[in-house]
């Protein structure tokens, strides 16, 4: 039986996944400002052996439609969640921690430098979510008047990991630092090397600010399911986040991503593929049904339709609910539009569209049912597409992840499918292995170590 991989999607701020969902009387995330809100989620993840807590994040936000962004609370307030970390980290002993930073917006140099030291402080339980960021909010926050087209952002991005992997992996030898205290050297100046870049979009003359981490580069993830977010992927991430409608859709980006990792020279399985997971879990089918029909009582619409707005420039009220989806264009959340053309098996219009990502926004699978009904369809969708994992998506917090991890892991791990113990130290040995610490020599950064590095 293959053993699966399992994370939580989450967001620092008080609505993710279900617009409105807020107002459900048991859900907490109001107090997503309170650091002992996140160490408990933490901890309870933790118990059931979860392999990591992944946070996304943004800096946009529906700006064009205020007062209904402010009142449902759609992507705003919104907090840093690369500042708890450490906390949360030191409040747990194994479990790992995923956040977002995007090349479009970020600098090399610090970011390697946040990266690195949230690896020291957590002993490489860190992995980087790597983001080529759409949205005209965010843009205007850092003062630009528009945004890049989408494959000019991933071309951004692909310099960007450049010259994040000289700073990481080339910059430092691995013995660097001595430590000597009787002849008073630290680290030997001749094998720390300075990095020079000059690209197209970033300039850069330094050596890393921070010695050598555990895992030097942190573990790599993307979310992007277009053409071009699928080959950036093969070539950087070592986790992939997709979402499909079908079991046909999902194996077939999946067969997709690891077509093109062994074409830049990779493994199939140097790449760990997981979906969204939505499950309400109950002692009956009944009792689980009956709690999904409650926490949809209290969606809103219209800010539903404000975050695929915000997600991908496409305001569907305003468009001809008749026409035909397929020929509206965008140069943004095109993951968010694909699903529904590409991936989708058929011509949707507008409405469909509307009404489809009204019930549903941005999950995955949902599955309402007993823990044994939630592990068969976990394990089937396993078996039919290729993933290794999953992303647990949030309904009420912390109430939806203490229901799975008291009633669902059990019967994974009855089933032979979800670990008994954690046994691995860093994230990346968690995903491949004990011993494979650092980038394995086949990734692309692997290239730009220091020769014996």
């Amino acid at each position: 039986m293959k053993k699966i991989h399992l994370g939580i999607f989450d967001i620092h701020t008080p609505n993710q996944m279900t617009q409105g969902l807020w107002t459900h009387p048991a859900n907490q995330s109001t107090r997503y400002k309170e650091l002992a809100f996140w160490i408990e989620l933490a901890q309870v993840l933790e118990r059931g052996k979860f392999d990591f807590m992944f946070f996304a994040d943004s800096y946009g936000y529906p700006h064009h439609k205020r007062e209904l962004s402010y009142r449902e609370a759609v992507y705003t307030p919104s907090n840093d969640p690369m500042l708890v970390i450490s906390a949360l980290a030191a409040s747990t002993k194994h479990l790992a921690f995923v956040t977002t930073a995007s090349p479009v917006y970020e600098l090399p140099f610090p970011n390697a430098r946040r990266f690195s030291t949230l690896d020291h402080l957590t002993s490489g339980r860190i992995g980087w979510n790597v983001v080529a960021t759409g949205g005209i909010s965010g843009a205007e926050s850092f003062g630009r008047s528009g945004i890049l087209p989408h494959d000019e952002r991933y071309e951004q991005a692909e310099e960007f990991m450049e010259a994040s992997y000289k700073l990481l992996e080339g910059s430092w030898e691995d013995d660097a630092v001595i430590a000597d205290r009787e002849r008073r050297i630290y680290a030997d100046a001749d094998k720390v090397h300075v990095i020079e870049h000059s690209g197209k979009y970033y300039k850069m003359k330094a050596s890393h600010a921070s010695e050598p981490s555990i895992q030097r580069t942190p573990v790599l993830f993307q979310a992007g399911s277009s053409d071009r977010g699928r080959d950036f992927a093969a070539k950087h991430a070592e986790g992939v986040f997709l979402k499909a409608p079908t079991v046909e859709a999902l194996r077939a980006q999946v067969q997709d991503i690891r077509k093109r990792a062994v074409a830049y020279g990779r493994g199939a399985g140097e790449i760990k593929i997981f979906t969204g997971l939505s499950a309400v879990v109950g002692r009956t089918r009944e009792e689980a049904e009956g709690k999904l029909a409650e926490y949809k009582a209290h969606r809103s619409r219209e800010a539903a339709l404000l975050t695929y707005e915000n997600a991908t420039g496409i305001d569907l009220s305003a468009l001809d609910p008749d026409a035909p989806f397929e020929q509206i264009k965008t140069e943004q959340g095109r993951t968010h539009t694909e699903r529904y053309t590409k991936h989708s098996g058929k011509v949707q219009s507008v409405r469909e569209v509307s009404d489809n990502f009204a019930e549903k926004e941005f999950r995955g699978i949902v599955i309402a049912g007993t823990a044994e009904e939630i592990a068969d369809q976990m394990q089937y969708w396993v078996e039919e597409t290729g993933i290794d994992g999953f992303n647990l998506e949030r309904y009420v917090l912390p109430g939806t992840h203490i229901d799975f991890v008291d009633l669902v892991v059990p019967e994974l791990q009855r089933r032979g499918m979800f670990r008994q113990q954690y046994e691995e130290d860093t994230l990346r040995e968690r995903l491949f292995g004990k011993g494979n610490t650092r980038l394995p020599d086949t990734h692309a950064g692997a290239a730009y170590r220091f020769p014996n590095s």
